[in-house]
């Protein structure tokens, strides 16, 4: 059991130091009228939170409102380094949360600023795929939350 333990912490600090070295995501969203779409944002996080700011009337948005599942994608487009992906779902916050978010992200990226209309939203994500070939970690190795 001590065992399982250890190699979920090592997972859970893996996906944080991904976190950490990268400032874009690609999201996946499906449903409405722009389905499948792949969108392409910046991000904050708190633990295994991610947070983004979307563009209220925007493609993701549209599809959000019809179905709330995504899949994402964080790496640096090498597939040497390490990256993650997972599925999950959106939960669309009120505007109120909007600094709060903004903040998550201005953390990471202080040059960061929108410029349309946005709604926060946090992604929940229910699976995560860590993908790492300088720790052999292939096929990925596997958080549930």
């Amino acid at each position: 059991m001590e065992a399982v333990q250890n190699e979920q912490e090592q997972i859970r600090e893996k996906i944080e130091k991904i976190f950490s070295e990268n400032a874009a995501i690609m999201v996946a969203t499906t449903g409405g009228e722009y389905s499948p779409w792949i969108l392409g944002a910046y991000f904050g996080t708190e633990g295994l939170d991610i947070y983004l700011l979307l563009e209220k009337h925007g493609k993701s948005m549209a599809n959000l409102e019809v179905n709330k599942d995504v899949a994402i994608v964080i790496s640096q487009n090498d597939a040497m380094k390490d990256f993650l992906q997972g599925y999950g779902t959106v939960e669309i916050l009120s505007d109120d949360e909007d600094a709060r978010v903004r903040q998550t992200i201005l953390d990471k990226m202080p040059e960061f600023q929108t410029y349309t209309p946005v709604s926060p939203v946090k992604v929940h994500i229910k699976k995560f795929f860590v993908t790492s070939l300088e720790a052999g970690w292939f096929p990925a190795k596997i958080l549930e939350q």
